[in-house]
């Protein structure tokens, strides 16, 4: 099997068959379903492939904070976006609940969390 290495030393490519250009050439993994799924979690050392777990979770991290991104991206910033015109129609308790959903959606790459649409909007 041959695989690429990116500048951290994990893997970016990898052929089980066939060649690739700067490749090292290692034993296939025990695990071939594992390695399919977390290979850029994997590093070579002392000739073999080694898992680390701690790059799988940053990597698991990141992901779900781009997921994340992409439904802030759909469910708040719509909202968020719409205009002077209609921000000056609200009241000023419908805006601070507005402020405040919008600061939870912001702290949510941190946190995860989901905030609660105000049920005025729905």
């Amino acid at each position: 099997m041959k695989v690429l290495l990116n500048e951290q030393g994990y893997i970016e490519s990898y052929a089980l068959e066939g060649e690739l250009l700067d490749a090292v050439e290692v034993s296939a993994p025990s695990n071939l379903a594992h390695f399919e799924v977390h290979f850029t979690a994997y590093r070579v050392r002392d000739g073999t492939l080694s898992f680390d777990g701690e790059q799988a979770a940053l990597e698991q991290s990141e992901a779900a904070k781009a997921e994340y991104r992409k439904r802030r991206e759909v469910e708040c910033f719509p909202i968020i976006n719409r205009g002077q015109l209609w921000y000056d129609t609200l009241s000023a308790a419908q805006l601070a609940e507005l402020k405040t959903w919008y600061q939870s959606w912001l702290d949510g790459t941190n946190t995860l969390a989901i905030p609660e649409k105000p049920a005025w909007l729905n």
